[in-house]
């Protein structure tokens, strides 16, 4: 009886090491959680999508291969943007190999944040099972939500600014203290000066930056006239003199740009330069235009903004700013110098950093221009743009560089990369929200108030 049960004790123990053997045989290594098993091969791959907003999301890729000769691997991959946005992706991979499998999935996960994250899972059978998975994403801070903050009192003797955030998310409820290097939000003595930045969407940070458009930046449009879009892709747009065109279309914006400019003779196409820009929504109108002048003075205020047909004055003291009147969206058009250079803001649509500025007679000279600038200064503004709540299909010159997914068609590795559609983006007038593409449509302002 003793000898029996000796015998079935060692039958299981070799029973046993021969699972461990086909464990061993079969397991594999994966990043993000791969594991195999013999004859199978099992992937899953967890992706990140970060956008420069407030947005983050996750995508995550699962890929599965079963041996037997044949191996089916599916991957799903889900992305999720909290500024507003959700991404959305699906990914498919067959393996077919003798004992050998492999699956492959890929997902990717497009949203309003304008952030694409990939994931892929990779089986590989024979009895050993890889997985690995990848997601990348990058984003542009369209859908970022408003940055919301109530102003505390500063620190006793330095004067550093103090915020407490109120944006939903992780900066909910903490308290951000300006750096010593800039401690006011708005220098006041010298509004060249850096302003202390805070950030309480996804950063939860406040930082010295210099409160002016960043003509390299995403979102910008300067010079002659240059873009960069929401795809961090520089191009050119030619337009035409004395026309309007539209810079971003959507269901609840429209922006268009007057273009001024010359053609020297013996040129095809005119040298332009944006003089004024509209912006649309709801049932108001905000424009922003460079005066025509003869000789330029960086002391002298080239700017003019008015709103719904009115103009309006921005004091230079105190908090420098303009602020719309009335129950709707509110208006913030706020001096970030002395002269020429301003901050608006639209709730919940968009920020633009605003500055006028001449050809100068060098510059005049390096591009051959070829302009009368004796008599004119050829003020126009450079801009540069933050979106909060374009929709995917916006349109417009600008606009349609936001969307999720979108693939720059200009030639790369050029010195001007052009981007065509003139005929497009043109409108009747700079008030004009018609264009062949254009999506907006005003509201009128009954029902623009309720």
């Amino acid at each position: 009886m003793g000898r029996r049960k000796s015998y079935i004790l060692v039958a299981i123990l070799v029973i046993l090491i021969s699972m461990e053997v086909a464990i061993v045989l079969g397991q594999g290594n994966g990043n993000n959680n791969g594991n195999g098993n013999s004859g199978s091969g099992n992937g899953n791959g967890n992706g990140n999508n970060n956008s420069n907003g407030s947005e983050s999301g996750n995508g995550n890729g699962n890929g599965n291969g079963n041996g037997g000769g044949n191996g089916n691997g599916n991957g799903n991959g889900n992305g999720n943007n909290n500024g507003g946005g959700n991404g959305n992706g699906n990914g498919n991979g067959n393996g077919n190999g003798n004992v050998n499998n492999n699956g492959n999935g890929n997902g990717n996960g497009n949203g309003n944040g304008n952030g694409n994250g990939n994931g892929n899972g990779n089986g590989n059978g024979d009895g050993n099972g890889n997985g690995n998975g990848n997601g990348n994403g990058n984003g542009n801070g369209n859908a970022a939500a408003a940055n919301k903050y109530d102003m505390k009192k500063a620190v006793e003797g330095t004067g550093q600014q103090r915020a407490l955030c109120k944006s939903k998310g992780a900066c909910y409820n903490m308290t951000l203290t300006c750096p010593a290097q800039c401690p006011e939000r708005k220098p006041k003595k010298n509004k060249k000066n850096k302003g202390c930045f805070i950030n309480c969407n996804s950063k939860c940070e406040a930082v010295c930056k210099y409160r002016k458009p960043k003509c390299d930046g995403y979102g910008s449009l300067c010079y002659d006239p240059r873009f960069v879009g929401g795809d961090g892709v520089m191009f050119y747009f030619h337009g035409a003199k004395g026309s309007d065109f539209a810079v971003v279309s959507d269901n609840n914006l429209q922006i268009n740009a007057h273009f001024i400019g010359s053609r020297p003779t013996g040129r095809t196409r005119d040298y332009t330069w944006v003089q004024a820009l509209s912006v649309m929504f709801d049932s108001h109108t905000l424009v922003l235009a460079a005066k025509r002048v003869a000789h330029w003075d960086d002391k002298v205020d080239s700017l003019t903004v008015t709103y719904d047909g009115q103009i309006i004055t921005i004091p230079s003291d105190g908090e420098a700013e303009w602020r719309s009147n009335g129950i709707e969206r509110e208006v913030i058009v706020e001096r970030t110098d002395d002269t020429n250079t301003v901050k608006v803001s639209v709730a919940g649509l968009l920020e633009m950093d605003v500055k006028v500025t001449p050809i100068k007679e060098k510059e005049n000279k390096v591009h051959n221009y070829q302009l009368p600038i004796s008599n004119d200064a050829f003020a126009h503004l450079e801009t540069q743009f933050k979106f909060f709540d374009l929709s995917d299909l916006v349109e417009g010159v600008l606009g349609k560089t936001f969307r999720p997914g979108y693939v720059s068609p200009v030639k790369k590795g050029v010195p001007m990369p052009m981007m065509g559609g003139e005929d497009k983006y043109q409108t009747p007038s700079l008030y004009s929200p018609v264009c062949r593409v254009c999506l907006f449509h005003r509201q009128s302002a009954l029902a623009a108030a309720m």
